[in-house]
C-alpha cells in the first residue's frame, strides 16, 4: 500500500521543514497545517509566557545572588577558622556563577520570543513600540458585566470619598499652623547595662508577639519577627571600651527586601540608643502594608521597593482645653507604637497634673502660658516610613 507523504526538508539547525515551506512559530520549529494556525498560535503565545515567566524567576533571583555571596564575610566572626569562612564563600560565589550562566543560556535560547514580539508590533503598525493600557483603552470584556453591575453607584461613592478627602485636607491645613516638629534629642554616651536591661524587658512586655532573646553570653540580643516576615535582627553590644557607643546591627540578606531593609537600620540616625533601634525593629511587622509618608504608595519604582526607611517623628500641637479633655475621655493617655503612622500620644503638660509635664523646662513654660489661654500643648511620637528615594 502506497503512503501519501510530503517530502521532508531538514536544514542545519535540525527543525523539519514541510517542502511548502510552512513552520510554526516557536522555539521547537514544528511543521504546521495552514488549518491548523490558530492553534498554533495558541500554543507558541503559552511557550513564550512560560519562558518569560522563568527568565522573571531567574532575574530575581540573580538580584539577591550578591547579598548571599557577600554574607560569610559580612558575618565573618561567626566562623570558627579562616579556611571555613572560604569554603563557604566559595560555595556561594560558584552558585552564583552557575546562576549567572543559566540565566544567560536562557535569555539566549529564548530569543525568539523578544523578536516574534517585536515583529508582530511592526506588523501590527505600532512601529515596535510597547501600546501600554490606560484608562482610556477600551475595556476588557470579561470586565464591562462587572463594572455595568457596580457602575450605577460607583459615581455616587466617588463623590462622596472625593468630599471627605477634601474635608480632611482643609481640616489638616488648619491644624498645620498649630503643630510644629520638635527635634529628638540623641543618645551621646555609652548606656549603661541596666539601663539596656530596662529597655529590653519593656520592649518584651510591650510587643509579646516578638521573640527576644540574649546569646554570645549576652553579648547579642536576637529579636525575631512572626515567622511569616522571617526577619530576624542580631544587636550587637558595644563594649565599655569601645570608641563608638552605636549597636551593630546584622540581618541574614536572604532577599532584595532584606538588603533593603538592613541598609535602613544600618544608617539610621540615633544610633546609640537601644530603645530607639528596638522600636525601629518593631515597625517592620507591617512591612508589607505600610505606605510612605512622602509619595502614599506601597510600592515605587521598576522593582516595586517596599517603603523600608523609618523615622521617629516628635511634634508638638496646642489644641483647645475642652478637646484635649474630650480625647483623654474616649482614648486615655496610651502610646501605640504596634504600627506604622499610628500616633503615640502622651500629655506633655497638663495643668491638673504636673507630674506629666516633665519632658523638660521649654515644654513646660510653653504648656504653661498655653493654659492660661485655654490651650494645651499635646506631644505625638509615631513612626513614618519612607521608600529610598523618597527620603530627601
Amino acid at each position: 500500500m502506497a503512503v501519501d507523504s510530503k517530502p521532508v526538508i531538514k536544514p542545519q539547525n535540525g527543525t523539519s521543514l514541510p517542502a511548502d515551506g510552512s513552520v510554526v512559530p516557536g522555539p521547537a520549529g514544528t511543521t504546521a497545517n495552514p488549518e491548523d494556525s490558530e492553534t498554533t498560535e495558541e500554543t507558541t503565545l503559552v511557550s513564550a509566557l512560560s519562558l518569560l515567566n522563568q527568565m522573571h524567576q531567574k532575574l530575581t533571583l540573580l538580584r539577591e545572588s550578591i547579598p548571599h555571596m557577600v554574607q560569610p564575610i559580612m558575618k565573618a566572626s561567626s566562623y570558627p577558622t579562616p579556611e571555613r569562612l572560604f569554603d563557604d564563600f566559595s560555595k556561594r560565589t560558584l552558585k552564583a556563577s552557575e546562576d549567572l550562566v543559566d540565566f544567560t543560556t536562557l535569555v539566549s535560547d529564548g530569543k525568539w520570543v523578544f523578536e516574534k514580539a517585536t515583529a508582530s508590533r511592526r506588523d501590527n503598525g505600532d512601529n515596535g513600540e510597547v501600546k501600554r493600557w490606560k484608562s482610556s483603552a477600551p475595556v476588557p470584556h470579561y470586565l464591562k458585566e462587572l463594572l455595568d453591575a457596580g457602575g450605577s453607584g460607583s459615581s455616587a461613592k466617588d463623590g462622596e470619598a472625593k468630599k471627605k478627602e477634601e474635608e480632611e485636607r482643609k481640616r489638616r491645613e488648619a491644624e498645620k499652623d498649630k503643630e510644629r516638629e520638635v527635634e529628638i534629642e540623641e543618645v551621646k554616651v555609652m548606656e549603661s547595662e541596666e539601663t539596656r536591661n530596662g529597655i529590653v524587658e519593656a520592649f518584651k512586655k510591650e510587643y509579646t508577639d516578638l521573640e527576644v532573646t540574649y546569646e554570645d553570653d549576652g553579648q547579642t540580643i536576637k529579636v525575631a519577627l512572626p515567622k511569616a516576615l522571617n526577619l530576624t535582627f542580631s544587636v550587637e553590644i558595644p563594649e565599655a571600651s569601645a570608641e563608638s557607643n552605636r549597636y551593630p546591627v546584622t540581618l541574614p540578606a536572604s532577599s532584595y527586601l532584606h538588603v533593603l531593609i538592613l541598609r535602613s537600620v544600618t544608617t539610621r540616625p540615633n544610633a546609640g540608643s537601644l530603645k530607639y533601634l528596638l522600636d525601629m525593629i518593631a515597625t517592620y511587622q507591617t512591612i508589607y502594608k505600610t505606605k510612605c509618608s512622602k509619595c502614599n504608595k506601597l510600592t515605587f519604582g521598576p522593582k516595586a521597593d517596599l517603603p523600608v526607611v523609618r523615622r521617629l517623628k516628635r511634634t508638638v500641637k496646642v489644641i483647645k482645653k475642652e478637646k484635649k479633655d474630650e480625647e483623654d475621655g474616649k482614648d486615655g493617655d496610651k502610646m501605640d507604637t504596634s504600627a506604622d503612622g499610628k500616633a503615640k500620644e502622651k500629655v506633655a503638660a497638663d495643668k491638673d497634673d504636673k507630674g506629666k509635664a516633665a519632658q523638660n523646662e521649654k515644654s513646660k513654660e510653653r504648656s504653661d502660658t498655653a493654659d492660661d489661654d485655654g490651650e494645651v500643648e499635646l506631644i505625638e511620637e509615631f513612626w513614618v516610613a519612607y521608600h529610598e528615594s523618597c527620603v530627601n
